[in-house]
């Protein structure tokens, strides 16, 4: 525990340091508007000029009005940011847009710490019941602000994977990951970063979640709150690259893998991770994931008006034989379906 104590002061201190050695500084520039030291001279008015006046067709200057008129439309664009798996749009939170799949999204610049705890009714090694002492278990994550502007946001994040005493002691499994973002436009971003890269002890066995990502949304609407469609895609590591998932290629990602090989075991292999969101305001999601371990279909709610807390709930292996190479890790050699969730919290 004494490693979390110390990962937790250290990111208290970054959080406080780090963003005023970036901080842009920013000069006013007052200009001088008093009337007293303005130029003026004399223009006698012109008027030995006649006014020309002509009669004008009354239809015909109305069309010209409307020929000349300006009309302004809402368009469907809006300011996305991200919360950890959450998003605000023109500043208002919206819920979870994914749980285990991360958006590429900037982060959020209110935003300069973040909590999220997700627990899991079964691990699929487990030999017992949803829900059960033997099986439920739980991480903890904790993300920081170390750099953020408008187009560009850098979050370190700690994890911390043992919540119970189920074959590790609580608060055993640390380890460290981050994520670096870039807005490219108004509806598209890109991010790269991994969970779990930097293992503090052996316990881990969430493997070198390394990742690279693409997000965008749709606009269902142009409601200030409006339904959006987001969609993240990308590719990932070790968990994300797990198994049948991992056939695009091999990369080194570290010792204590979880798709190494006996040639290769401080290598992971790489494949296709995704999720897909419909918001249907800033209270509810519907959220379907693919995050190569397995699947996830659910939903996340905001239950507070003006508060960021997030809560979802999510099944997963409940397609019998999908994916194929599952039920070789599942105790009783089919896969059940399990059930996993998240309370996220942001200040």
């Amino acid at each position: 525990m004494s490693k979390l104590y110390f990962l937790i002061i250290f990111s208290l201190f970054l959080n406080l340091i780090i963003p005023k050695v970036f901080a842009e500084k920013k000069e006013q520039k007052i200009k001088h508007n008093s009337t007293t030291i303005l130029n003026w001279e004399s223009d006698a008015l012109n008027l030995k000029n006649e006014l020309h006046w002509k009669t004008v067709d009354e239809d015909e200057f109305y069309i010209d009005l409307l020929k000349n008129k300006t009309i302004t439309r809402k368009n469907n664009i809006f300011s996305v940011r991200s919360t950890g798996k959450g998003v605000t749009v023109n500043g208002y939170y919206y819920p979870d847009i994914s749980n285990y799949v991360p958006n590429a999204y900037v982060e959020d610049p209110n935003k300069f710490f973040g909590l999220t705890t997700r627990g899991i009714s079964k691990t699929r090694f487990c030999n017992g019941n949803n829900f059960s002492k033997a099986c439920i278990d739980g991480v903890l994550d904790l993300d920081f602000k170390l750099f953020n502007n408008n187009d560009l946001s850098f979050y370190p994040k700690i994890h911390i994977q043992s919540l119970t005493n189920r074959g590790t002691n609580y608060g055993d499994g640390i380890s460290m990951g981050g994520k670096i973002a870039k807005e490219l436009s108004t509806t598209w971003s890109i991010a790269f970063g991994g969970e779990n890269i930097f293992h503090f002890d052996e316990s881990i066995d969430l493997g070198h979640n390394f990742y690279i990502m693409a997000s965008t949304y749709i606009p269902m609407n142009s409601n200030e709150k409006s339904s959006i469609l987001f969609i993240n895609a990308g590719l990932g590591s070790d968990f994300y690259g797990y198994k049948g998932n991992g056939f695009l290629f091999r990369t080194p990602c570290g010792n204590n893998t979880l798709t190494g090989t006996q040639k290769e075991p401080n290598s992971c292999s790489w494949g296709p991770i995704g999720s897909v969101a419909l918001s249907f305001n800033d209270r509810i999601s519907v959220i379907s994931e693919w995050f190569g371990y397995s699947y996830g279909a659910g939903f996340s709610i905001r239950p507070f008006k003006e508060n960021s807390l997030s809560i979802a709930f999510f099944a997963t292996d409940f397609i019998d034989g999908f994916p194929t190479y599952a039920d070789d890790y599942c105790t009783t050699g089919q896969c059940k379906a399990r059930f996993y969730g998240t309370i996220s919290l942001n200040f």
